[in-house]
């Protein structure tokens, strides 16, 4: 592991709201190449939406209509949906400003909280023990405005059956995607590690004090015996 990746766990307690008290390793935000990724995304489904609407339009025009009241029709058509849509369009791009400040990550020493959301404000808690992996991806939009190494990165959980090909959590806008994802990994492999010798320690403090109370009673037996 590149030593810019080490893990420091530096442990600093801070109250997330939703959540309490926790133990944070980390917290860190989507990249401002995320900004430009949305808006290319808002601008192609905006034109995917304006030519099927407009395409449907001109057939049903030209099934009612005859070849000069056909024209003017479909023309008087094409400025009604660039001038109704293109405003919608503009307040869409501003919306994507306070959603992009509104997404946060913070790694915690129990699991991994998402939030998101700027009309609506959502707080997604995946826990270590549940995570099985973490899959980067880097989709064409994301080479194009990032280079090889801006992405996402998925979230795999053990909850994931057959019929759930969905993740359970993404990490989106992530600049420098196989860093991170190195390192969450190793993140999720300390954790893991440390829950596990946690519980071995719970169960043999256990053990003690369970053979304690049997020597305690065979003492106790050996002293009334006596009597």
């Amino acid at each position: 592991m590149n030593s810019q990746f080490r893990i420091k766990m530096t442990e600093n307690t801070k109250e997330i709201f939703g959540v309490g008290k926790q133990k944070v390793l980390e917290e860190f935000f989507p990249d401002k190449k995320y900004i430009t990724k949305l808006i290319i995304g808002l601008t192609f489904i905006y034109f995917i939406v304006l030519g099927s609407m407009y395409g449907l339009l001109a057939v049903i025009l030209h099934e009612n209509s005859g070849a000069t009241d056909y024209k003017s029709s479909l023309l008087l058509a094409m400025y009604i949906f660039i001038g109704s849509g293109i405003p919608i369009y503009i307040i869409s791009v501003i919306f994507i400003f306070p959603y992009y400040n509104s997404i946060s990550y913070t790694l915690t020493t129990q699991e991994i909280i998402v939030n998101k959301g700027f009309l609506v404000k959502r707080t997604k808690i995946v826990p270590y023990r549940n995570i099985t992996n973490f899959v980067m991806r880097r989709g064409i939009i994301d080479r194009l405005i990032g280079g090889e190494n801006f992405g996402e990165i998925k979230i795999e959980t053990a909850g994931q059956g057959p019929q759930q090909n969905h993740p359970e959590q993404r990490i989106v806008g992530i600049m420098d995607v196989s860093g991170y994802t190195e390192k969450l990994r190793g993140i999720l492999s300390k954790m893991k590690g440390q829950a596990a010798i946690t519980a071995d320690m719970e169960t043999a403090s256990s053990l003690d004090e369970e053979d304690l109370l049997v020597h305690i009673l065979a003492t106790l037996k050996e002293i009334s015996d006596k009597l």
